[in-house]
């Protein structure tokens, strides 16, 4: 892992470069080629050639370069070739890990030699590794345990990296014409990235999320050892269960993927609708499913450095945006995405019609005439897409809205989640409880 400032930004900018000169390669390959399947063969394969390189680049540097390789993946999944977004998805479960001779010192350096030796059969090869830190297994008083640890200078090389991002960002908004401010969208994520990196927050995240559910048998929530935990490492009871793509080999049943599908949609409203604490991060590494003989599958959650609250007149504002968006005419459905600046008024008019097609296709799986509503529905997905690139592709001025980045990140999370379920949801009772509180 880099962590000088100098190295790190070299590398982000060598990635750059790379990804530009792929670019610009491709499209003089275009302009030269004669035959439409030639040009989007050459595409296809530029598109994964870049995925390479991003994963490649990004799981190495880890922090908030890494980060920004995961939202990437999230965000990429309609716009790029199955072979790019499992590229890609790498970055979401399993970065390369650091030797633990490293991680071993940062443990010794928070936990001191006597809480260090309270472990015992540590496990020196990582169960799981992220942007963040990585996870090894222990026990602790005879019970099984997951250390976080968090990899050296990721904290401090947070600022540095989004500087540099930014730059590169700018550049390429620049070099588009677009007019876009990005600095409150930059502002956001340096602040959910600082709350990762520290552990005594997520700890108390955890600890606050997990009463949220402690009457629930359908989740399940690890429990946090303060004892054993600093800003920098974080102890918990070790939590067995299957990621999703694991999860899904083993043939599940329908029905057991609809319990699983009902339980994500149930979690997300009670998080933003009921508690206005939402874990944000929607990383398929961040839920597990746990099959138990003779009893309903669960959920395991994890990871809470990115959870967010969300307060009650906030929540409030946004479902009267919902409400206006399915029962307002035009000027109604403009002011209130202004109110929530989701759009910028000086787009033109093509624009705001364009995001009013998205808003709009958004709320559709909710409408009875689709119940039950198939997340897989390939002309519903290429209905989304097509409406989502051309709106972002039309926008001048419009940057990210700051208060909805990570929200909707996890709405769109749960989505996909929903996708690679493969399921069908009657999503009716989730709206009638929804439109009651309007």
């Amino acid at each position: 892992m880099k962590t000088g400032k100098t190295s790190r930004s070299m590398q982000l900018i060598g990635l750059a470069a790379k990804l530009g000169r792929s670019e610009l390669s491709q499209t003089i390959k275009d302009k030269l080629s004669q035959g439409i399947d030639q040009v989007t063969s050459g595409r296809l394969g530029t598109r994964i050639e870049q995925a390479r390189m991003i994963a490649e680049n990004l799981s190495q540097m880890k922090g908030a370069a890494m980060k920004a390789g995961q939202l990437l993946s999230l965000d990429a999944a309609d716009f790029l070739p199955p072979e790019a977004v499992d590229l890609l998805t790498k970055l979401q479960g399993q970065a390369d890990p650091l030797p633990w001779t490293t991680m071993r010192e940062v443990l010794e350096s928070e936990l001191g030699l006597d809480r260090l030796a309270d472990f015992s059969g540590l496990d020196p090869n990582a169960a799981a590794s992220a942007s963040i830190g990585q996870v090894h297994r222990a026990k602790l008083a005879g019970k099984d345990v997951a250390i976080k640890i968090q990899y050296p200078g990721v904290a401090e090389s947070i600022d540095s990296d989004l500087a540099m991002l930014k730059t590169i960002a700018k550049s390429g908004l620049m070099l588009s014409g677009r007019k876009m401010n990005l600095d409150e969208a930059f502002d956001e994520l340096s602040l959910v990235l600082h709350q990762e990196a520290d552990y005594e927050n997520e700890l108390k995240n955890m600890q606050e999320y997990s009463r949220f559910l402690e009457d629930s048998d359908d989740f399940v929530v690890p429990q946090g050892i303060e004892s054993h935990s600093t800003k920098r490492v974080l102890a918990m009871s070790w939590e067995d269960g299957l990621p999703l793509a694991d999860w899904l080999k083993t043939n599940p049943s329908r029905e057991s993927r609809e319990r699983i599908g009902r339980l994500i949609m149930d979690l997300y409203y009670k998080e933003f609708y009921e508690w206005g604490f939402v874990q944000t991060d929607p990383n398929y590494a961040n839920f597990l499913i746990r099959e138990r003989r003779d009893m309903p599958v669960q959920l395991v959650v994890l990871d809470f450095g990115a959870a967010l609250r969300y307060t009650e007149e906030f929540r409030r504002d946004y479902k009267t945006l919902v409400r206006t968006v399915v029962e307002g005419d035009r000027q109604e459905t403009l002011d209130a995405l202004v109110r929530f600046q989701l759009i910028d008024q000086r787009e033109s008019r093509e624009v705001i019609d364009k995001l009013i097609n998205v808003v709009r296709l958004g709320l559709e799986p909710f409408e009875k005439s689709r119940q039950p509503f198939r997340f897989s529905d390939a002309d519903y997905s290429r209905r989304n897409r097509e409406a989502l690139l051309t709106f972002t592709q039309s926008l001048k001025y419009s940057p990210p809205p700051r208060r909805l980045i990570f929200l909707h990140r996890k709405l769109g999370g749960v989505f996909a989640f929903l996708k690679r379920l493969n399921v069908e949801i009657d999503l009716t009772p989730y709206w009638v409880r929804l439109s009651a509180s309007w």
